[in-house]
């Protein structure tokens, strides 16, 4: 990792089947089935190094849903000896939402440019994962090919750096609480219960994407080499092989 690019991971779940048809704009890879646990989602931030006071400031506004389940994961969290690019390389692979916190020192790095941003352009275009450009510092983002056509925040573009502070933090606190539509089901849906599956019916659509998920996990481990990211992807099979059977 080069000294001007770091890159965090807002760390979440995955979102309950039955609120899917609550909330349409929801990507497959979002909706699971809920069973009395709280819906989790997982939103990855791409920065550079020389941005990380914002990229707190970012973090704390959505630490705010914590107790809705929202765990916010960052790389100053790998652990020591972890191959940070698998890390950073597994978060892109399972991320549902991108905050991408664009400056001048994030369009230069070529880490960020050349690694990161074709990886989340790739699943936006195949898998339909949500990536939102939030405009730090003054730059000429718009004349990027790749960036310019994606809708930014804050609204209209405006930088945060030349917002009062107060405007800055009503900034992050309104995109927080767009992502939060976007992923999470409305507080008054959390207590929903889930009808019994009828005999001989068909499967619910949490089942297929639990398998995906299953055999994507399977996937990531038979190519890993970090003994701890390995120890992780275990622990993420079996849950997700628990899935499977709770659901089939």
């Amino acid at each position: 990792m080069g000294q001007d690019t770091i890159s965090g991971v807002v760390r979440l779940d995955f979102l309950a089947a039955e609120y899917r048809c609550h909330h349409p704009r929801l990507t497959p890879a979002t909706a699971i089935q809920h069973r009395g646990n709280p819906a989790m989602a997982r939103v990855f931030i791409s920065y550079s190094h020389q941005d990380e006071d914002w990229k707190n400031r970012v973090v704390k506004q959505l630490g705010v849903l914590a107790t809705e389940g929202l765990e916010v994961w960052d790389d100053r969290k790998i652990a020591a000896g972890a191959a940070w690019s698998d890390e950073i390389g597994s978060a892109i692979a399972t991320c549902d939402v991108a905050v991408l916190l664009i400056s001048a020192h994030f369009l230069t790095s070529h880490f960020i440019v050349g690694q990161e941003v074709p990886a989340l352009l790739q699943r936006r275009q195949q898998q339909g994962i949500r990536v939102v450009p939030l405009i730090l510092t003054p730059c000429t983002w718009t004349r990027i090919p790749w960036l310019a056509p994606i809708q930014a925040r804050p609204k209209d573009g405006k930088p945060l750096s030349g917002m009062s502070k107060h405007d800055a933090e009503a900034a992050l606190a309104a995109l927080t609480g767009e992502i939060a539509d976007f992923l999470l089901p409305s507080p008054s849906k959390m207590s929903a219960i889930v009808p019994p599956r009828p005999p001989g019916s068909p499967p619910p659509p949490a089942l297929a994407i639990w398998r995906e998920k299953l055999e994507f996990l399977r996937q990531q481990e038979a190519i890993c080499s970090d003994p701890a990211q390995k120890f992780t992807l275990k622990k993420q099979i079996e849950e997700a092989a628990a899935k499977v059977k709770e659901l089939s």
